[in-house]
């Protein structure tokens, strides 16, 4: 059923709404398209979301709330077909905490920083992943923040890098260096039309 549009002085009805509704919500334009809906998990030392990166779109944005049972990192595998890759992830990071800044690089790794957590306050991770399903290297970009002693003492760490394979992945792995996370994680993917 298409989209119906009124003119003045026509009597718009209930009925004629609701289809517009029914028909806005199964053809989305433009913006974020939820393709994995919210999904909590508690004290695992990993967790897997398979077959959520498609042709369908390029660009995908994580969103992960998280807060691990030790200081320890988050980081991410790419996946096909529920086989996880644990070669060739490379990434910059810079991080402040209070008037410090840092930088460091990491090349040929078996995962990637996407962010760290001192085991006592929640963390947010905003995960960008462009190009996980095409054969070619995947790049990302993640905004980690956290708490380094209080919540009154935010700190902040970003990553640029890449999974260097030509792998064409449909999944991902969030994983802790030790410990446990608790936490949840929603997926979206960009849409390519206006």
């Amino acid at each position: 059923m298409p989209l119906t549009t009124y003119v003045a002085n026509e009597v718009l009805t209930a009925a004629s709404l609701n289809n517009n509704f029914t028909f806005a919500a199964a053809n989305p334009t433009g913006g974020l398209v939820c393709v994995k809906a919210e999904t909590a998990f508690s004290a695992v030392a990993s967790v897997t979301a398979d077959s959520v990166f498609t042709s369908t779109y390029t660009n995908y944005r994580i969103v992960i709330r998280y807060q691990t049972s030790t200081s320890a990192e988050l980081a991410m595998q790419l996946g096909a077909a529920t086989v996880y890759t644990a070669t060739g992830y490379n990434y910059q990071s810079l991080q402040a905490d209070s008037t410090t800044i840092n930088g460091a690089r990491a090349a040929s790794q078996t995962s990637a920083f996407v962010g760290k957590d001192c085991g006592a306050f929640t963390s947010l991770t905003t995960l960008e992943l462009s190009g996980p399903q095409l054969a070619e290297p995947t790049l990302y970009q993640a905004v980690n923040t956290r708490s380094n002693s209080a919540y009154t003492a935010p700190w902040v760490v970003q990553y640029f890098g890449n999974q260097s394979g030509s792998t064409q992945f449909d999944g991902i792995k969030l994983l802790v260096a030790s410990g446990t996370t608790t936490g949840s994680f929603t997926i979206y993917g960009y849409s390519k039309a206006v």
